[in-house]
């Protein structure tokens, strides 16, 4: 199980360390880089299936 994350320069996530839990809830403003986290796992779900390709060719820049 994934238990910790670290990210660097991904969209407007400039800097963040995140502990995983089997429940996270996800709290914060508006532009704070929660869609981001979350397109990141979705990003991370396509490169462990072998997708990554295709998910990069359809994403909006």
């Amino acid at each position: 199980m994934l238990q910790r994350v670290i990210l660097n320069g991904f969209k407007s996530i400039k800097t963040m360390d995140i502990e995983l839990r089997p429940l996270n809830i996800l709290i914060g403003a508006n532009g704070a880089g929660k869609s981001n986290l979350i397109s990141f796992f979705k990003m991370l779900n396509e490169m462990m299936a072998g997708r990554l390709q295709q998910y990069i060719g359809i994403q909006k820049c």
